[in-house]
């Protein structure tokens, strides 16, 4: 698999974001090998065509068309890059979280590290010439860039995610009402670190300092469903992300995933997904669609 990592001194200072269009970025990896970056990606596609396979989810990349890319997610691209015409946004966390008092902006974010809605939106033909709109000032700005140019950028950077989340919330009925539901953020902050390693609800609460209760009421106000389901769906993720990218056997997925046996892990697939972690593999490995 490919890893590609953030190169900060593109422009002679140390910028932790970049934007541009196919035609300023032509080397972007559209292709179908597998990669990731350590940083987000937003790609605003004027024109599309083909599909991304992004984790777990297929989509379909048309015209006047976002996908949100979040750090470390595995994609491949399906396209024709002749007719392709697009924007990059590309930036890492620290660029805005080492600036404002919010930590947890990125997490707030509801198209990044969201396992249960789709990752791209579609707005209509207004709402994309807006952004597109905002898109062109940031180009404009770091193409010429002055000693203030990284406030300006930062700015617009902050307001144009700041739109498109409350478009995406939106579109898909997500709640907004994000101050109230600081534990529901950190949570999720927690649980994209720690899954990894921990799926006990008790864990999650104690590191957080409040009570099960009081966690799950948050996350479910917040995300719209309970503690058990999210851990439950990032869970399935990272089990699906080894059946498919990597030649561990089941035992050993199971054992990384701190599952006490295989069978436990074999039991709760097969019920969240209908099928058995050797026939989803197969089921992929086969070509059939498994979205």
């Amino acid at each position: 698999m490919v890893a590609f990592k953030f190169t900060k001194n593109k422009y002679g200072v140390g910028l932790l974001m970049d934007i541009g269009t196919y035609a300023d970025i032509p080397a972007y990896f559209f292709e179908e090998t597998l990669h990731e970056t350590d940083f987000y990606e937003i790609v605003f596609f004027k024109q599309g065509n083909g599909y991304i396979l992004l984790d777990q989810q297929r989509i379909p990349v048309e015209n006047d068309m976002i996908v949100f890319i979040s750090p470390f997610q595995k994609r491949q691209w399906f396209v024709d890059k002749a007719t392709i015409d697009c924007y990059f946004l590309l930036f890492q966390a620290d660029f805005l979280s080492s600036f404002f008092v919010d930590k947890l902006f990125t997490y707030r974010l509801q198209y990044f590290y969201n396992k249960a809605t789709p990752l791209y939106l579609k707005p209509d033909a207004n709402s994309f010439f807006r952004v597109q709109s905002v898109l062109e000032d940031l180009l404009t700005e770091i193409k010429n860039i002055r000693k203030d140019s990284e406030h300006v950028i930062r700015a617009l950077l902050y307001f144009l995610l700041v739109k498109l989340n409350r478009e995406y919330e939106h579109r898909f009925y997500l709640s907004p009402d994000k101050k109230q539901h600081v534990n529901a953020l950190k949570f999720k902050e927690l649980l994209i670190r720690e899954v990894k390693n921990r799926s006990g609800i008790g864990y999650y609460a104690g590191k957080l300092g409040v009570s099960r209760v009081t966690l799950n009421k948050s996350v479910k106000a917040h995300f719209g469903i309970p503690v058990s389901e999210m851990i439950n769906e990032f869970l399935m993720f990272e089990i699906k992300s080894q059946l498919l990218y990597t030649d561990r056997t089941i035992k050993e997925i199971a054992y990384d995933l701190h599952f006490s046996a295989p069978n436990h892990m074999t039991r709760l697939f097969k019920t969240l997904t209908g099928l058995s972690p050797k026939d989803f593999r197969l089921t992929y490995q086969n070509g059939r669609n498994i979205h």
